[in-house]
């Protein structure tokens, strides 16, 4: 805590009283007092994947769809847009809804920071390289990432998720596997992390024995719950720590993960904490009936859109009411017939896989590509834009958009190739102000023209390490190099476009 935090909470704590230490969410009342003063709240990650990649011409900068030639190169995309002035708005654009004040009560085009020419790289088939978005690590032969993905890096590895009661939240829409290409957070050695599909698990894992009504009854049944669990986590410390005087070093390094992980467990039983008014309520308990089958394959599919939404309502208030910082969420397609956008029943076959695009969305490469193949996909990514808007239209009215970086992504650019090349990527948010929002970056091209074919070495390349090595220092971590690749240069140094 800096100095200038402890002396605004030492200011509080005289003004309010010591009695108030006992109230529900003291600690969330700490904050919004620090933020009156204009004390910095702590700064929260959120990452959202969504599938198929993107339609680059209702996406990249400058492109304007089918008022675009099909024949054009890529470098003649370019409109009339600059960083700081560009259209998100005209017909079809996958980008609008960051510029949809009639639909989210205020535009947030200040608010995003949108990068063309992020690459990702692995070995593996586009679909598995989800698993590289948050690691920087290739996905080889037995499909595992080399280290931690960065959310887990920040929240376990260095501790900013210690003073909160969950260091970190997965969630997921239809499907909870632990395969690369179904999730993005991977704890120490890149072993894959469980997330969670049904919202009103993630309310529960969030909020129950967090915020109790004024009944009575319901106070007693929350005070029993965290005095028992206090006593079980309370017995297992004291066992684990008696064994680890008995042990070697390297195995008392081994017993330290599984106190690390009885200590999260400990965070659930801690005594709630008081509201900072509006800024941190409880939110309502999601209604299963708007959801009665949650996995895909299985019948869920016409509920994802409710479960998306209700994922994001709670994890909006979980980060404004500083439950935890770090969250990721893996959407999902509509597939399914009669979907809201009118898409074919099968997304993955019959939009991304007949996505034929022009050379502007083919890494480069001179193709006159098929317009009418652009638009189902363009759709889709606008709906998963839609989602990130209602995050942040959430975030924005609970005071907590400022102190949020968002940073939304797919595991491919071109889908119908499988291409890693050019993945969509939008920083989010204020990120409490360590990155100028407000504009668009194209990165050098990949496959310049002299050279149709894109080697490991090409100098041009630009890694999503490099943007993960930036969030880090935006945490204010001392890091210069994240994950894992063959070469240092591929996963050294930060983006330094996006400064």
């Amino acid at each position: 805590m800096s100095r200038s935090s402890e002396r605004s909470r030492r200011s509080f704590l005289r003004a309010v009283g010591a009695s108030a230490a006992a109230l529900p969410f003291f600690k969330l009342l700490e904050n919004s007092a620090a933020e009156a003063q204009g004390t910095e709240l702590p700064l929260k990650f959120v990452t959202i994947y969504h599938p198929h990649g993107v339609a680059a011409e209702y996406w990249a900068m400058g492109c304007r769809g089918s008022m675009n030639l099909p024949s054009m190169p890529q470098s003649a995309c370019t409109g009339t847009d600059s960083e700081t002035s560009f259209d998100i708005g005209y017909a079809n654009c996958s980008l609008q809804p960051f510029d949809d004040a009639a639909t989210y009560g205020k535009s947030f085009k200040d608010k995003i920071l949108v990068v063309d020419g992020i690459d990702l790289l692995s070995a593996a088939n586009g679909h598995d390289t989800a698993g590289t978005i948050l690691t920087g690590s290739r996905i080889s032969g037995d499909k595992k990432p080399g280290n931690s993905s960065l959310d887990q890096f920040l929240a376990v590895e260095k501790g900013l998720g210690r003073n909160t009661r969950m260091s970190s939240i997965a969630l997921g829409v239809g499907n909870d596997a632990a395969e690369p290409g179904q999730t993005l957070s991977y704890g120490a050695g890149g072993a894959p992390l469980p997330k969670i599909i049904d919202p009103v698990q993630a309310y529960e894992q969030l909020f129950a024995g967090f915020v109790v009504s004024d009944d009575p009854q319901a106070q007693a049944r929350a005070e029993r719950r965290r005095r028992n669990g206090r006593a079980v986590v309370d017995y297992l410390l004291a066992d684990v720590n008696r064994l680890r005087g008995r042990l070697a070093q390297t195995e008392q390094m081994k017993l330290d993960q599984h106190l690390d992980s009885l200590r999260e467990i400990e965070k659930q039983f801690e005594d709630p904490m008081t509201p900072p008014g509006a800024l941190c309520m409880l939110p309502g308990r999601p209604d299963s009936s708007r959801f009665p089958k949650l996995r895909q394959y299985n019948g869920g599919e016409p509920y994802f859109d409710a479960i998306t939404d209700a994922h994001i309502d709670v994890l909006a208030q979980a980060l404004a009411c500083d439950i935890t910082r770090f969250a990721t969420l893996l959407m999902n397609d509509l597939s399914y017939a009669s979907n809201p956008l009118g898409l074919p029943a099968d997304n993955h076959g019959s939009v991304a896989h007949t996505y034929a695009a022009s050379t502007i969305g083919n890494d480069g490469h001179t193709n006159g590509g098929t317009a009418a193949s652009w638009l189902p996909l363009a759709k889709f990514n606008k709906y998963a834009y839609a989602k990130v808007a209602r995050l942040m239209q959430k975030l924005d009215q609970l005071g907590a958009l400022d102190s949020t970086l968002i940073y939304v992504t797919s595991d491919m650019g071109n889908p119908a190739l499988h291409s890693t090349r050019n993945v969509p990527t939008v920083l989010a948010g204020g990120a409490g102000g360590k990155f100028r929002m407000g504009r668009r970056i194209r990165l050098q091209a990949d496959c310049p023209t002299t050279s149709e074919w894109c080697g490991d070495d090409q100098k041009a390349q630009k890694t999503n390490n490099h943007l993960l090595v930036s969030i880090a220092q935006a945490f204010d971590q001392d890091v210069n190099t994240f994950g894992t690749q063959p070469s240092a240069a591929l996963t050294t140094g930060p983006l330094s476009e996006i400064a």
